[in-house]
């Protein structure tokens, strides 16, 4: 049977050809993109805190940590973020053992109760656990701290690893703290203590930038000298008698510092050695002023000499080695009259021709070092020469 074939309108063939068209194309595309497995909803829990350190100071713990910036699957943290910081009293302190698979964060610990709530924002982060009463006194005790996270709705991921601290009596604050400048650097005194005491000093600068001190002196400030450095009465261990003092020999002459100082007790508690820090005293400033002297010259010796037909006396002397040392100045005196200054300026080497003398009379010398800032030594050990003729 003959079916005579369908015919379209020239409109209806065009809007069927597009439509044939536009079905290809999206085939094409469902064959060459493939969408992957679905991704869970992101759950928003800060990551765990990694860095979280304890130092006990007077009655008070001194907490220091990095609050996360991001959550656990990599996002930005929600806001705002909460904290808890939990404390545990003799917490059992376990060898760290190497695994293939480190422990998920605990999201409970027993016994160790919260103490502090916080909001907080991403970056570095301090807090202070004031201690209540019981754990300042003796018998000394280790106490542990660790903190979490969490997002708006209360949920985290899971506790830090435990940080440590020393609970029992701190060592009673420095007192009587004074500095004052010496030739050999900064002297540093307090009032000592009868018992074994180890003293932690402070020291910075008053601005955080380390800039040359404007004045006359070739003497400056090293470009590398850091803005605070910490001084200990004793390095190895703590000394059985409090010195009640000691000596900063990298001070510059010139600069000002600011000092701080802190008695230390060492106790040794489940294995490791903590420290029980007192409270920091109050500031001291000392301005490094240069009021001290070089040494008085050595060596000093003349000899008869001519110029140019003229009779001199020269003189010559031990070169300082002081490095701060500007110049020399040169003192005569004729017969048994006063010392008088010769030199106009102070002379850069140490040596000196005395021209304006006159046969048949005899002369006295001594001589003095001058520093960068004015400062003027001892004269040096005096000699006599008499012109003679030739």
């Amino acid at each position: 049977m003959h079916v005579p074939p369908h015919r379209f309108s020239p409109g209806r063939k065009q809007r069927l050809l597009a439509a044939l068209a536009a079905s290809a194309a999206s085939l094409s595309l469902c064959a060459c993109a493939s969408p992957g497995l679905p991704k869970p909803p992101s759950l928003h829990l800060p990551a765990v805190v990694t860095d979280l350190t304890a130092q006990r100071v007077g009655d008070e713990v001194h907490l220091h940590w990095t609050s996360p910036s991001r959550t656990t699957d990599g996002m930005e943290v929600p806001s705002p973020m909460m904290a808890e910081v939990c404390r545990e009293k003799n917490p059992s302190v376990e060898k760290p053992v190497a695994k293939a698979k480190e422990a998920p964060a605990p999201q409970n610990v027993a016994g160790c109760d919260v103490v502090l709530h916080l909001t907080l924002k991403p970056g570095s982060t301090q807090a202070d656990d004031r201690l209540p009463a019981a754990l300042t006194v003796d018998p000394v005790s280790l106490l542990g701290y660790r903190i979490r996270t969490l997002n708006p709705h209360g949920h985290s991921a899971g506790f830090s690893k435990m940080a440590l601290a020393a609970a029992g009596q701190a060592p009673e604050p420095v007192a009587g703290l004074q500095a004052a400048p010496t030739r050999n650097g900064a002297l540093i005194e307090w009032q000592p203590v009868d018992s074994a005491s180890l003293v932690e000093l402070d020291r910075q600068l008053p601005s955080a930038q380390t800039t040359k001190p404007a004045k006359k002196s070739d003497v400056s400030l090293p470009e590398d000298q850091p803005a605070e450095i910490r001084l200990r009465t004793r390095t190895d261990k703590i000394p059985a008698k409090d010195p009640g003092g000691t000596v900063d020999r990298t001070t510059a002459r010139g600069q000002q510092y600011v000092y701080r100082g802190q008695r230390i007790r060492r106790v040794e508690l489940a294995g490791k050695t903590l420290e029980l820090r007192s409270a920091v005293s109050a500031p001291i400033k000392l301005a490094m002023a240069d009021r001290f002297p070089p040494e008085a010259p050595a060596g000093l010796a003349s000899i008869p000499g001519q110029e140019k037909g003229s009779p001199t006396i020269d003189l010559s002397w031990q070169a300082s080695f002081e490095g701060d040392v500007a110049g020399y100045n040169v003192y005569r005196r004729s017969g048994l009259g006063e010392f008088r200054l010769l030199t106009e300026k102070a002379l850069p080497g140490p040596a000196f021709s005395d021209a304006a003398v006159t046969v048949g009379e005899t002369y006295t010398y001594r001589v003095t070092a001058v520093d960068n800032d004015g400062n003027e030594s001892k004269a040096s050990e005096e000699i006599t020469e008499t012109v003679r003729p030739e």
